[in-house]
């Protein structure tokens, strides 16, 4: 009689309708997560005194390296400047300028992967030896040696990311057009003689759009990682301004003294790169069609 009345006590397996109601709770959630996030970094990126109420520029050597607090959350650095202040105005820069690189050269790769796909074979070779030039160096090094040779800056990071993210957008534009450019609705509008521009803008590239978006979604967050390693080894941003890379390689010299000068601006960019990847992906499936 015992051993039966634990069974009994035994809740019963959820049943079809019950996981299928689960799942499209999961669903749901996973469907406004891309969303959310994004109206996170925007309003970070556009409006930074919203969350950040110290100025980030503040000197006060007298609270140098002080323990994180209420009145400081993230502690200071050697100057007694609010770390946490300069985290949020450093996303401005850190993944302002990661956005603007991705969307320049995502303009300037699909443009010459268009020119490759659709004009002449002259016109296909010349794009694609150029970019196979530019993909035969590990990008990183290349952006580096770009950098190093135009001189510390804001702008020099953005040149230098620009010129070495493009090509993996030719190329990719490229072999999609390759395969797109024989199907019927386009050998119709040749055809008719529709300009090639008018082809590509009107008829091809609404067909690349969902496979773009998810790729400078995720090219986002390696080019924050990018922008951030260059502004660590000083050819970034320069003092005084906040950016999240330049932060962390003043911090290097108070690692054992002070742990949050370089973790919690560390975990600002690991949570720029994860949201950049979970958007990245939520478009992706939505480009392959499936709904969660």
């Amino acid at each position: 009689m015992a051993i039966v009345a634990v069974e009994a006590a035994q809740p019963a397996p959820p049943g079809p309708a019950q996981v299928a109601a689960r799942r499209g709770r999961v669903a749901r959630v996973t469907r406004w997560w891309p969303a959310l996030l994004i109206g996170i970094w925007l309003l970070l990126i556009v409006f930074p005194q919203v969350l950040a109420h110290q100025n980030p520029y503040t000197l006060n050597p007298v609270n140098a390296l002080a323990a994180p607090g209420a009145k400081h959350w993230f502690g200071t650095d050697e100057a007694g400047r609010d770390v946490f202040a300069r985290c949020v105005y450093g996303i401005r820069y850190s993944v302002g300028i990661s956005i603007a690189v991705v969307l320049i050269a995502a303009v300037i790769g699909a443009a010459l992967g268009g020119l490759a796909g659709l004009g002449s074979k002259i016109a296909d070779n010349l794009v694609m030896r150029t970019t196979d030039i530019f993909l035969a160096f590990p990008y990183m090094i290349l952006a580096i040696a770009i950098a190093a040779a135009e001189g510390p800056g804001l702008t020099t990071v953005l040149i230098a990311l620009t010129a070495v993210w493009w090509p993996s957008y030719a190329r990719l534009v490229r072999g999609q057009l390759l395969a797109l450019r024989e199907q019927p609705f386009i050998e119709g509008a040749r055809a008719v003689n529709t300009p090639l521009h008018r082809i590509f803008l009107r008829h091809m590239l609404p067909h690349l759009a969902p496979q773009l978006y998810a790729r400078i979604a995720i090219d986002i967050g390696y080019a924050i990682l990018a922008m951030t390693g260059l502004s660590f080894l000083g050819l970034g941003a320069q003092p005084p301004t906040p950016e999240l890379g330049a932060i962390i390689a003043d911090a290097r010299n108070y690692t054992l003294q002070a742990w949050w000068y370089a973790t919690l601006p560390g975990l600002f960019i690991l949570a720029a790169v994860v949201s950049a990847i979970v958007i990245g992906n939520r478009l992706e499936r939505v480009a392959g069609g499936s709904p969660a």
